[in-house]
């Protein structure tokens, strides 16, 4: 009833548990279908990587069963969360299988669903005809057989190639017919009343094309408000993501590109904000401007959205916002996945004059580059690869008939990553200095679980602590540096907190990303403090820095960002943090760390501090001037 009622964080949990119970007792028949379910809620929920693995899990439980209907279902609904994740050619070839299966066993029900998704898939890729001739059949199978909810589906489909073929009366008449029956599934009536928005805007029919946008966003926002699970939340905006874009390029089109901002920065970082008890509605009017932001933190903000269409980049200094438009998402994302893979095989970008890095400073940076004045200080609100992906390390080109040569974006700006603009109004300049207090934790007693002692650790503990003296520091190493001595620690008293240690990061459940630690004698298997139980200690630190691999994390949400334990101190309400986005080196971070500190001994802000001992590696002439080394590491800014 939950997962049908489109409640779908109630019925994960119960398809968990029965899944775990059917495991436990080798019911496979039950285990199947508790998969399959929980695939479904997790699809639901925007979280396509969690599905597809239990789809794919419960179509092999199936195939061993004989369950042939069911395996046809599972083989569909896996080729859906790989169309939803972007891959296309695999998303076809799961769709195909699962035909042949239903033609062969003559299974109509599933063949009405199957020829739909691949219908869907066909529209995607511009085969109208071949898109058309599919769905017709669905349709027509669907009717037949009396599945309403196919039925539906389909016509909703034939409404979406009318309208690509610009066929104004089909369009209305089926979206109209398709939005009578959809009352009980809030997914297709928001994804239909966001097809009658573009349908009128693609019309000019501007106040009409509005009015529907925002029907489609409440409708989302109420079955989004529904979930109450904060982990559950965070994937989806997955679901809603097509719907802001859409609203976005209304504006834009209509010429309210500052009011297309705002509505998108306050989507961004939704359940970060809800977590710090911010107020989190997109058309809330905001305490200050975005320009006002910027002049206040004397800073420069860069906000990007990028789309399958076209991408944006609104820049916001103290004079106002300037929009540029950008090339498509996947565009970006190829150069932004090839420059990062040179930088992670040790490469010299900058000897070598890598023509990504180049590219993507030209699209990324150029196009605002008169509005950042050397030395600026820039807040990045990233999208999409962003999140992931250090832009200090963005080769800027030299200048003909000038002395300026090819060199780093480093060497030009001091960069932080913020999550919205929002959480920046918020923000206070950072002039004032606050009580200098220590929480030191780190150089751990081995495991031996594959995460082998750290021979430089000791070091980076020595140089971080002398920075602070005996009574306004907390050092916890070896034996006492186990998970538990962090909240027995009262955290929330301390302005620095500082781990070193290994981390590890996960993509399917980024808050069980966590740092490893020393194993307690009494219970020898709990050595890590996951990102899940850091949420819940508040914290008042105006710097957290990770100094482990991946403390960033892997998963990046729609709208959400990059989750992990980065992502997990800043919920707790620390202002700032220092997480690595790649596997970090034992050697170099202790001199990036030591040189760090001093900057901040010497009254500098953490932005520059962690600059200048950057730039102080990129200067030198080892090794660790390569951005495998200093570039690892991104300052994260929270409110």
């Amino acid at each position: 009833m939950a997962l049908h009622g489109e409640r779908f964080d109630e019925a994960l949990d119960r398809f968990r548990a029965s899944s775990d119970i059917a495991s436990a007792i080798h019911a496979n028949l039950f285990l199947e279908e508790a998969l399959g379910n929980a695939g479904w809620a997790y699809f639901s929920l925007g979280d396509y990587e969690k599905a597809l693995i239990s789809f794919q899990q419960a179509e092999i439980q199936a195939k061993n069963l004989g369950a042939t209907d069911n395996e046809i279902l599972w083989l569909q609904s896996a080729g859906l969360s790989l169309y939803r994740l972007g891959d296309l050619k695999q998303a076809q070839s799961y769709y195909e299988e699962a035909l042949r299966s239903a033609d062969a066993s003559h299974d109509a029900a599933r063949k009405a669903v199957t020829d739909t998704s691949l219908a869907q898939l066909l529209l995607q890729l511009g085969q109208l005809d071949a898109a058309k001739a599919r769905v017709d059949e669905a349709l027509k199978t669907a009717q037949q057989i009396g599945d309403k909810a196919s039925e539906l589906d389909a016509l909703f489909l034939q409404g979406q190639i009318a309208a690509r073929a610009s066929s104004g009366a089909d369009t209305e008449r089926i979206f109209s017919q398709v939005y009578r029956d959809a009352a009980g599934t809030p997914s297709l009536k928001w994804e239909t009343e966001n097809a009658f928005a573009d349908f009128y805007a693609s019309r000019h029919e501007v106040r009409q094309a509005g009015l529907w946008y925002r029907r489609a966003i409440q409708t989302f926002e109420t079955q989004r408000s529904s979930v109450q699970d904060e982990e559950l939340r965070l994937p989806f905006f997955a679901n809603g993501d097509e719907l802001y874009r859409d609203y976005a390029d209304f504006l834009i089109a209509s010429h309210r590109s500052d009011e297309a901002l705002q509505f998108l920065d306050g989507a961004r970082a939704r359940t970060l904000k809800e977590g710090l008890g911010e107020s989190v509605q997109a058309t809330q009017v905001q305490p200050e401007t975005p320009s006002h932001t910027a002049h206040r933190l004397d800073a420069v903000i860069l906000f990007y959205s990028l789309g399958p269409q076209r991408s944006y980049l609104w820049a916001i200094d103290r004079n106002g916002t300037h929009l540029f438009v950008l090339p498509p998402e996947a565009e970006i994302t190829a150069r932004v996945k090839s420059y990062q893979a040179d930088v992670l095989k040790s490469h010299d970008p900058l000897r070598e004059g890598n023509s990504e890095a180049q590219w993507l400073y030209a699209t990324l940076v150029a196009p605002a580059q008169a509005l950042i004045p050397k030395e600026s200080r820039v807040f990045i609100v990233p999208s999409g690869s962003l999140n992931d992906f250090n832009m200090e390390m963005l080769l800027k080109p030299g200048q003909s008939g000038s002395q300026e040569r090819a060199h780093y974006w480093i060497e030009d700006v001091s960069l932080s990553m913020a999550s919205s603009i929002q959480l920046l109004s918020r923000l206070a300049p950072g002039k004032e200095r606050a009580a200098n207090k220590l929480l030191l934790i780190g150089d751990p007693v081995a495991t031996g679980e594959g995460y082998p002692p750290l021979s430089n650790a000791a070091s980076e503990v020595e140089s971080v602590e002398r920075y602070f003296p005996p009574g306004d520091r907390t050092v916890l190493t070896q034996s006492a540096a186990v998970p538990v001595a962090y909240a027995d620690s009262h955290p929330e008293q301390y302005s620095y907190i500082h781990f070193v240690a290994h981390g590890i990061a996960s993509s399917l459940r980024p808050l069980d990303s966590a740092i490893v630690l020393s194993p307690p004698h009494t219970d020898p298997d709990n050595f890590k403090l996951y990102a899940r139980d850091v949420i819940h200690r508040p914290l008042h630190a105006r710097l957290v820095t990770i100094s482990a691999c991946y403390g960033s994390g892997l998963r990046n949400y729609d709208g959400e960002g990059l989750v992990g334990l980065s992502w997990a101190f800043l919920r707790a309400g620390a202002h700032q943090v220092i997480g690595a986005v790649w596997e970090v080196n034992d050697s170099s971070t202790p001199q990036l760390m030591e040189q760090m500190y001093h900057g901040l001994a010497e009254g500098e802000q953490p932005d520059q501090a962690l600059r200048a001992a950057k730039l102080s590696m990129l200067h030198s002439q080892g090794v660790f001037r390569k951005p495998l080394y200093w570039a690892a590491f991104q300052l994260y800014t929270g409110s």
